[in-house]
């Protein structure tokens, strides 16, 4: 009797596993692309892009159209930067990630309404968020910039 009953708490416990992993989502986030990949590819393109567009603002729609869509860009990168494992910690990073989301919406806001003087302040808020950033994670602690 006692024998029955481990292999029916057996049977019990495996046909648990085999429904709870058939209702595991197959779908969802899958991060594929690690931080310094996303930098070079996404981050630092729209970031010089938008810095490029506040230094010599554009003359007509289809640029200033452009400053914003590199501007969503990179709004966009910094929130993959909340995503999985590339997350560094769950407080400063996370706060770092959204700053720099809230910097380049900024940017964003100034290009859509076509303002050179509101996206010159947005480029200034966009670099205290990299440097605060790049400092503890990046540069191990030294200022952003050339090493000394």
């Amino acid at each position: 009797m006692r024998r029955s009953w481990t292999y029916s708490t057996v049977l019990i416990v495996v046909l648990a596993a085999v429904i709870q992993a058939q209702r595991a989502p197959s779908t969802g986030v899958r991060t594929l692309a690690n931080v310094r990949e996303l930098h070079d590819l996404l981050i630092s393109p729209a970031s010089d892009a938008v810095f490029n567009a506040a230094t010599d603002p554009p003359t007509d729609a289809k640029g200033w159209t452009a400053a914003r869509g590199q501007a969503l860009v990179l709004a966009e990168s910094a929130n993959l930067l909340m995503v999985g494992s590339r997350v560094r910690d769950t407080n400063n990073w996370m706060k770092m990630s959204r700053a720099l989301v809230d910097a380049a919406a900024l940017a964003a806001t100034a290009a859509e309404k076509k303002e050179p003087k509101a996206l010159e302040a947005a480029t200034d808020a966009i670099t205290v968020a990299c440097m605060n950033c790049h400092q503890p994670y990046r540069d191990g602690g030294r200022r952003m910039g050339a090493p000394k």
